[in-house]
């Protein structure tokens, strides 16, 4: 078994595309970053300036030089728009205190929500109200950072990262049964009926194995350039500083959220790595293998953006591996599935539901290769 194991390894990884393809798409997923600039010490000692627990003093308090800041920034452009001059009415630092001051009124915002839902929920009586307000109950906006780094980090996991992982996939498992079909290694392989089973053992472990290390060194080359760039700082936030997550009930710091994200991207992807290998299992043609596997993770986006349809159909294709990659969806909102009257949270569906799937697929492909028959 550990010599399949090692060979299969060795395929898989003598291909000379799967790094040519891996290196091109971090450089192009991350050239977006070209247009960054790195934060300057003032800023950031701005920021430290204010970092901790909001008090409602402090919140105020930014209210009022916000305040000021904007009347004394309009009536420079007045001055300027008199004078007929062209250019900025304000310095880089008060830029900076402008976008401190509105961050903090907009994590201001997601805490008044949060007590406005909870008002609401007040006169409610079922498990869902009980499940949404246990959550709400424990949200505590109230620590503020600097978390450009962060907030980067995660945006770039819920877009960049599932195209990279799902096409370094395709293209390093697409082949892994096809490729020796074709190339008539086939009734060699189906020679032994021990052997087929164990043969097929070490392809689903390899493709595991192989699924790992593109998540891992992918999630490194993410980690490391934006704390490069940014700095280390604002993990302990919560993740409703990020637009995106500001309705979101559940209060995760952004270093719980991400490592939940995480997780979550990395089941979704050994889920579809197995899905791949069962595809590939099934066809004697590279390119064919590829077309099918990519059309299953890439057609439920495109119906769901682009097609009216109705709710129910709409979220059920949400739980297709593109979108389970991408977790966001299950964190956004309040969203739980009841079954047999107790609600059941978006993420632990999902998570079911990629566990469900992976056993289904790796006892496929290890049923199919029992029973098919030698050329």
């Amino acid at each position: 078994m550990r010599s399949l194991l090692g060979f299969e390894l060795y395929k898989l990884f003598k291909q000379k595309m799967i790094y040519l393809t891996f290196i091109g798409l971090l450089i192009i997923t991350s050239s977006y970053m070209l247009n960054f600039e790195r934060p300057s010490d003032a800023e950031k000692e701005l920021y430290s300036k204010w970092e901790g627990t909001l008090t409602q003093e402090k919140v105020e308090r930014s209210q009022v030089e916000n305040e000021k800041l904007n009347v004394l920034i309009d009536k420079r452009v007045e001055e300027m728009e008199e004078k007929g001059e062209v250019g900025a009415a304000f310095s880089e630092e008060e830029a900076t205190k402008v976008g401190m001051y509105e961050t903090i009124a907009f994590i201001q915002g997601a805490d008044d929500r949060t007590a406005l839902r909870l008002s609401e929920l007040e006169g409610e009586e079922s498990l869902s109200t009980a499940l949404e307000t246990s959550i709400l109950k424990e949200n505590d906006f109230s620590y503020f950072a600097y978390n450009k780094a962060p907030r980067e980090i995660i945006d770039y996991t819920s877009t960049f990262s599932l195209v990279v992982t799902g096409l370094m996939l395709m293209i390093g498992l697409s082949g892994m049964y096809s490729r020796e079909y074709s190339s008539g290694v086939e009734n060699y392989m189906l020679s032994s009926k021990r052997g087929r089973k164990d043969l097929a053992r070490a392809k689903i472990i390899a493709a595991l194995i192989y699924t790992f290390i593109i998540v891992v060194i992918g999630e490194a080359w993410n980690i490391i350039s934006k704390i490069y760039l940014f700095g280390n700082e604002g993990w302990s936030t919560t993740i409703q500083y990020i637009f995106k997550y500001h309705f979101s009930p559940f209060g995760f710091s952004m270093i719980e959220y991400h490592l939940i994200q995480l997780g979550i991207h990395l089941l979704a992807a050994f889920s579809f790595a197995l899905l791949i290998l069962f595809i590939s299992s099934l066809c004697r043609n590279v390119l064919v293998s590829l077309i099918v596997s990519g059309a299953i993770f890439g057609v439920p986006y495109f119906i769901v953006e682009l097609v009216q349809m109705p709710t129910w159909l709409r979220e059920a294709l949400q739980f297709s591996y593109l979108y389970i990659m991408k977790v966001d969806f299950l964190f956004t909102n309040f969203n739980a599935i009841n079954v047999f009257g107790q609600p059941i949270l978006y993420p632990f569906v999902a998570i079911l539901w990629m566990l469900i799937l992976s056993v289904l697929f790796a006892y496929t492909t290890v049923r199919v290769m029992r029973t098919k028959q030698v050329a």
